[in-house]
């Protein structure tokens, strides 16, 4: 029935305005709209806002973490020569957006230096940040602040995934959970690659999904974008592939089982995605390596191969390695044909974007053989299984792991009611996607910090926003106020992490005075903490420590005197020792044990979460444990 066609009845009933009262006009419904977009973007600016704000303040109270250094000079030299040759373990995309500012600042940079021609990476980055008349720390707070930029970033398409799955209040509240969480606030700030792959990862999940629902070129050109983005962001994106694919089959056979498709426009449909994604990868590392063609025959890290290769052949311990190792000695054998196609390739043929290829050939074989971690007291180079779960029992806030367990009991008991499966159906994408990455994390040898697993936590916050918002509609008044406290403990929790983010342990522990039991590197001591012992040391008219630091900041440019710190090897007598004693947590817990002659002291003073002082001045000895 048409407008014009509508019934006389109704017509009749609807009563006239008497012509001494003035009718005001209803609101259109497009501006109570309008007005509500606009305050729910203030409400998202608002909460990004106070989470720059944590992360601005408090990391221009930090120096350089380990990392940080090499990724800012790789970046700016990307930039000024297009040469690729520092920090081929990691893709330019991060360490490119964190030295655009810095570049823009014209900063001195000297090309000419032997660490730049023989790719010390190290020492090219402490010759930039302090040795080259530069303000390091106004280079590092430029370099910061694109990263602090993703990391806002990656909250509003935590706010959009929560959104489109539970509505507005889930958005805001899953968007809040993110902004106070410690350990995003903390490597939010830093010039690394983990907050921006998990950005990406999040973000490929929600633009795959707008294209599943609505299969538009459209939709298909900004998920290939964003995806091949993803893939110059960090190495471990490469897994991405793997989860797109099983959400293509997964979500295309559902579709299958109803009769909506056949076998065959589904398989067409799988085929589409990896081939925008290929499209999309392809496209987005040809820009961001410059288009680079390059072979590898004058490569030194191809020379290093062939140079262990024939050092391998030619020794006993060869039937020692293993079997991979063995193959592959076999199978490159320059006398066999595959060794003379893989010669060709590795070595003569000039090869498209070889940064990247090469990049990843780093990690793999980095992977392989693993990297010394420490654990519960233990040392391993190729890592434990259960690394990542326990770094995520003691790294998340108790606050989040108790919600967690209470929203996803909750989720299962309705999903057993079926009382939401429309919820349920929209949110495995991203659910799945992060249970396949954890599960991936136990297999990896390389286990030096919680936020190798960061990429897991997006659907960990969606999920919390969508919960407290079914929680804030319901009637149980106890339940509410029980959820409420956790909220409470959780925002201070946050509070109280301020400002010494990267040393946050769980309270399910203790906090990070026992943190260190568990992890130690980029999980409580990253080098960060050089300017507050400065403060400490200033503040208290010391004038030099003995000191093991570890990290790659300098403490001449910071102005620390220190001095020899005694080793076990050494006489090490409080009364010898006769200063102030400041060590990193890593060197304290190193696997050589040098200053575990400090374990029967307690520390005098913790500064920042990650350097212990032991006051040996003048015949005083710390309290034994």
């Amino acid at each position: 029935m048409t407008i014009n066609q509508a019934s006389p009845r109704l017509i009749s009933e609807t009563p006239k305005p008497s012509s001494s009262v003035r009718v005001q006009p209803e609101n259109p419904p497009f501006q109570k709209n309008n007005r509500w977009k606009i305050w729910r973007g203030l409400i998202v600016v608002g909460i990004l806002t106070v989470m720059a704000t944590f992360q601005i303040t408090s990391m221009r109270q930090e120096v350089q973490t380990v990392d940080e250094g090499v990724h800012l000079a790789a970046g700016v030299s990307y930039w000024l020569t297009s040469d690729y040759r520092l920090n081929e373990e990691h893709p330019p995309l991060a360490k490119l957006l964190a030295a655009l500012p810095v570049v823009l600042a014209k900063p001195n940079i000297n090309f000419s230096s032997s660490a730049w021609q023989t790719r010390d990476q190290w020492q090219f980055a402490r010759e930039f940040l302090y040795q080259s008349r530069n303000d390091a720390d106004q280079l590092l707070f430029l370099g910061r602040l694109p990263m602090v930029f993703l990391a806002l970033l990656l909250g509003l398409f935590i706010f959009l995934w929560a959104k489109r799955l539970g509505g507005d209040l889930a958005g805001f509240l899953a968007l809040a959970w993110y902004a106070l969480d410690p350990n995003f606030l903390a490597h939010g700030r830093y010039i690394t690659t983990d907050v921006a792959v998990t950005l990406g990862f999040t973000a490929s999940l929600y633009f795959l999904f707008s294209w599943l629902k609505n299969w538009r070129w459209q939709n298909a050109l900004v998920f290939g974008l964003i995806f091949g983005i993803t893939q110059v962001t960090k190495f471990s994106a490469v897994f991405l592939w793997i989860i797109i694919l099983l959400i293509g089959v997964i979500w295309f056979w559902h579709q299958v089982s109803r009769n909506l498709l056949t076998i065959k426009k589904a398989l067409v449909k799988i085929f589409q995605v990896l081939g925008i994604a290929f499209v999309g990868t392809f496209i987005c590392v040809t820009l961001v390596y410059s288009g680079q063609i390059k072979s590898g025959k004058n490569d030194p890290w191809v020379q290093e191969l062939y140079r262990e290769r024939a050092i391998l052949v030619n020794s006993p311990e060869l039937s020692q390695k293993a079997s991979l190792v063995q193959k592959l000695i076999k199978i490159s054998d320059e006398k066999t044909f595959t060794g003379k196609a893989i010669n060709y390739i590795v070595k003569d043929l000039p090869i498209l974007n070889w940064s990247y290829f090469k990049g990843l050939a780093i990690v793999v074989n980095h992977d392989y053989w693993g990297h010394l971690a420490y654990l519960n007291g233990q040392y391993s180079e190729f890592g434990w299984w259960w690394y990542f779960p326990l770094a995520f029992l003691v790294k998340t806030p108790l606050a989040t792991l108790v919600l967690f367990v209470v929203a996803l009991i909750a989720f299962l008991w309705s999903w057993r009611e079926k009382s939401n499966s429309k919820g349920h159906a929209n949110f495995w994408i991203l659910g799945l996607a992060s249970i396949m990455y954890f599960l991936w994390s136990l297999t990896s040898h390389i286990n030096l910090g919680q936020r190798h697993i960061f990429p897991i936590y997006p659907a960990i916050f969606v999920f919390l926003g969508i919960f407290l918002s079914v929680v804030v509609k319901n009637r149980n008044q106890v339940f509410k106020i029980l959820i409420f406290a956790i909220a409470v403990l959780y925002l201070l929790t946050s509070l109280l992490a301020f400002p010494a983010y990267t040393a946050y342990f769980s309270e399910l522990i203790g906090g990070e005075k026992n943190g260190h039991k568990y992890l130690v590197d980029s999980n409580v001591d990253w080098g960060q903490d050089l300017k507050r012992l400065r403060s400490y040391l200033i503040k208290n008219q010391i004038p030099f420590v003995c000191m093991s630091y570890f990290g790659q900041a300098s403490l001449v440019y910071y102005g620390i005197d220190y001095r020899y710190l005694p080793t076990s090897q050494d006489p090490h007598d409080p009364n010898q020792v006769n200063c102030l004693v400041a060590i990193s947590l890593t060197s304290y817990l190193s696997e050589d044990g040098a200053y575990w002659w400090l374990k029967k002291y307690q520390p005098d003073v913790r500064i920042g979460g990650s350097i212990y002082l032991y006051d040996f001045r003048n015949g005083r000895t710390p309290r034994i444990k």
